[in-house]
């Protein structure tokens, strides 16, 4: 096939593939599908309430010609997306944002996001039994609980860390066997388009990984990127007290036997 002819032929596949989004990555709204991923994460770790595990990958990109390609230049000095993602137990994908630029923060890439805004609802609404599960990069709040490091050994906050780190790490899992499936999206690869069709790339491939994981397709790899540790960004939109008030109610009820 020519250049040209495949080009087409990506374009068209990449675009039918996004118009499937909605579709086939959904984040749980019914109480049924909410309870189902909360067992799920409860089975495999003894962590109780979780509706998903959150983190953001980088996604190398060709340096774009704009006048803000600074927007996409990361902490590593190379051109990339930003891409927060959401996942169950099962490493199925519950929601993805593709729209950052590598300079983006973890934590600013999920403010932006409808999820926030939705789980933001929720807690308004009196919902304090559901949370995400991320890493120290993301705020601590009511509907988001993170780590607390530096905890004794054997006390219930080291206890919650422990069970945290083993639930969490269903999100890296995530990435590594989407990064095995489809190698483009790896960090010597690089995507040679610009920001906006290799944010729909990146969106077409979690939609296939869906397929897969549903389908039972095995996969031969799982792809670890290098660890990058992402100091956190002051938060200011709930106070401290009552991000600290659900995750020890957490600790206290959960872990302290």
């Amino acid at each position: 096939m020519s250049q040209t002819s495949i080009s087409r032929s990506l374009h068209a596949v990449v675009n039918a593939l996004n118009a499937m989004m909605d579709n086939c990555i959904r984040f749980p709204v019914t109480a049924n599908k909410i309870q189902e991923i909360k067992q799920g994460f409860f089975e495999k770790s003894g962590f109780p309430g979780v509706i998903g595990a959150i983190d953001g990958t980088h996604i190398a990109i060709f340096p774009p010609e704009a006048e803000r390609e600074y927007l996409f230049i990361n902490r590593k000095l190379y051109h990339s997306l930003n891409v927060l993602a959401i996942c169950d137990s099962n490493c199925e994908i519950l929601a993805v944002n593709s729209a950052h630029g590598g300079r983006t923060h973890d934590a600013r890439v999920l403010r932006s996001s409808r999820i926030f805004a939705h789980l933001e609802r929720k807690h308004r609404e009196g919902e304090i039994d559901s949370w995400l599960l991320g890493d120290s990069a993301y705020p601590l709040l009511p509907f988001l609980l993170t780590p607390k490091l530096n905890e004794v050994k054997g006390t219930p906050g080291a206890r919650y860390t422990e069970h945290h780190v083993r639930t969490r790490v269903s999100i890296e899992r995530c990435f590594g066997i989407v990064k095995g499936r489809w190698c483009c999206l790896r960090k010597e690869r690089a995507l040679h388009y610009r920001p906006q069709f290799a944010a729909l790339i990146v969106n077409a491939c979690c939609v296939l990984h869906n397929m897969a994981i549903r389908w039972g397709i095995p996969y031969d790899e799982i792809h670890l990127d290098e660890l990058d540790i992402i100091p956190p960004i002051p938060y200011n939109g709930v106070n401290e007290e009552n991000r600290e008030q659900t995750r020890n109610r957490v600790i206290q009820w959960y872990f302290s036997n």
